[in-house]
């Protein structure tokens, strides 16, 4: 295959409009890496040559919103008026569940470092399940060595060369400005992060939560800590406890730390009884309200029992008995 230049790279691409660029970009990945690539890359590319279609995202497209198809070669320009954007953040927060890469130029090239290299100017960026499978397969081609299985020199030699030939993620944080390519084997929603929530535009747009407010249902949690911890953006009380998650996640950092209940679980310790006050039917067929955070404060007050602890006395007995056995007595206060 013909080798290519850095230099003749950089005229090129401040010679040619986005539009064009895909073409050009074709040729370079499948059909240019040469010589003076590296000899990883050559290799990774030539593993993931694919005889599929071309999408082009402009910058106004990514800032606005867009999708990179699944199974397609796509071309992104990251907006110039971003200083920068975490790679999870404008792909989406799929890397751990879908297999993508790509490949950035940098927006401005310094010629003191682009002299010095051989190869292509920018970075590779792998997803956390691309670097996972690739990982898993280069441990499957390792000789089993041992003790009594010494390699020989060739071996040796040929594990060398391997480990050149390993390609490996280098880019987790995209400046404004970087021309980007990028192929997934599901769709990913790229887009930029206007409200600073840690998600962005084109996957908020898809979840139903605000691109231009942090807290959509304004429980004191960002929707990009609650989409990634798994409760609801769009319901203050995501596990019906009676307890807004703001409330149970009491640092709003989306984990159950020590003195927290669990805003995914009504009932957090499992004694029989919510969180905070839930309608619940009794034996009788009555429907009542019972919980053990009556006033709904995150504080265990006094006369109520401790929704993180499954015997609030200690006494090895279930909150939920003594509750229960006051409610069917008719006791008002329980």
């Amino acid at each position: 295959m013909p080798s290519f230049s850095i230099h003749k790279l950089e005229k090129s691409l401040r010679r040619l409009t986005i539009g064009g660029l895909a073409v050009f970009l074709g040729l370079v990945i499948y059909g240019s890496v040469g010589s003076d690539s590296p000899a990883g890359l050559q290799a990774y590319l030539s593993q993931k040559r694919q005889d599929t279609g071309w999408k082009v995202l402009t910058e106004e497209q990514v800032a606005s919103g867009a999708t990179i198809p699944g199974n397609m070669n796509v071309v992104f320009h990251v907006p110039y008026d971003i200083d920068e954007i975490d790679r999870e953040v404008l792909l989406g927060h799929k890397g751990d569940t879908t297999r993508y890469w790509g490949y950035c130029f940098p927006a401005n090239y310094d010629a003191s470092i682009t002299d010095r290299r051989s190869g292509l100017p920018g970075l590779l960026f792998l997803s956390e399940k691309e670097r996972k499978v690739r990982l898993e397969a280069e441990k499957a081609r390792q000789a089993p060595f041992s003790l009594v299985n010494l390699p020989s020199k060739e071996q040796i030699d040929r594990l060398s060369e391997r480990h050149i030939g390993i390609i490996h993620h280098q880019l987790d944080v995209f400046e404004g400005g970087m021309l980007c390519y990028a192929m997934s084997e599901q769709s990913l929603a790229i887009g930029i992060d206007p409200d600073n929530d840690g998600l962005n535009n084109a996957l908020e747009t898809e979840i139903g939560t605000a691109i231009d407010n942090p807290d959509t249902d304004s429980d004191g949690i960002t929707d990009g800590v609650e989409f990634l911890h798994r409760t609801n953006p769009l319901v203050r009380d995501s596990d019906s406890d009676g307890l807004i998650d703001g409330i149970e996640d009491a640092n709003w950092n989306g984990k159950v730390d020590v003195g927290e209940t669990d805003p995914r679980t009504w009932d957090s310790d499992r004694d029989g009884l919510c969180d905070g006050m839930c309608r619940i039917r009794l034996s009788n067929n009555q429907q009542v309200f019972a919980g053990e955070d009556k006033n709904l404060n995150g504080v265990v007050d006094q006369g109520e029992s401790d929704p993180r602890k499954w015997s609030t006395p200690d006494n090895g007995i279930s909150d939920q008995i003594p509750y229960m056995k006051c409610l069917l007595a008719g006791k008002g206060n329980c």
